[in-house]
């Protein structure tokens, strides 16, 4: 379920805004017939969704993947870093030192790596860019709660 009505609206628009510039609409795309009530949108992929899409340039934050090709890797890495977003990246290969590369690479806060689930208890959540500042949970979640004090001291004695 998305959050509002307004959600749900706009997400069906970038869906109908990247099919008709030319995306292939492969699975959902719609509301499920049978949930009528609540805001309910079916997983939904696209394929060889043009650049110039909307989806291409604004997070859904719905169950919406826009699949893009690519024949140089460093092309891919760039269009994705030029976006002002950058919660969480995916890379998928059997190449681990490409991965390894593609990772660093990625300008965002979170990567998957043959993984789509990011969110654990002991894992940071969080983003960069216009995706959001700072982390939640896991160890380094903490820093945003606290204020840390620098002292130098040194020791002397005192004459009596």
């Amino acid at each position: 379920a998305l959050i509002a009505r307004r959600a749900l609206d706009r997400t069906l628009e970038l869906v109908a805004d990247a099919v008709g510039r030319g995306a292939e609409l492969l699975a959902g795309g719609a509301r499920p017939a049978h949930l009528n009530a609540g805001h309910f949108v079916q997983p939904t992929v696209l394929g060889a969704v043009p650049p110039d899409s909307r989806i291409m340039a604004e997070e859904p934050f719905a169950p919406v993947a826009p699949i893009v090709g690519f024949d140089d890797p460093a092309d891919a890495i760039s269009r994705a870093n030029a976006l002002p977003f950058g919660l969480a990246g995916y890379v998928f290969s059997n190449d681990i030192e490409r991965a390894q590369r593609t990772l660093e690479a990625l300008e965002v806060g979170m990567v998957g790596v043959n993984e789509v689930l990011l969110a654990t208890a002991e894992g940071p959540f969080g983003g960069v860019k216009e995706s959001g500042f700072g982390r939640e949970g896991g160890s380094l979640g903490i820093a945003d709660y606290l204020s840390p004090k620098f002292v130098r001291q040194k020791l002397v004695e005192t004459r009596r």
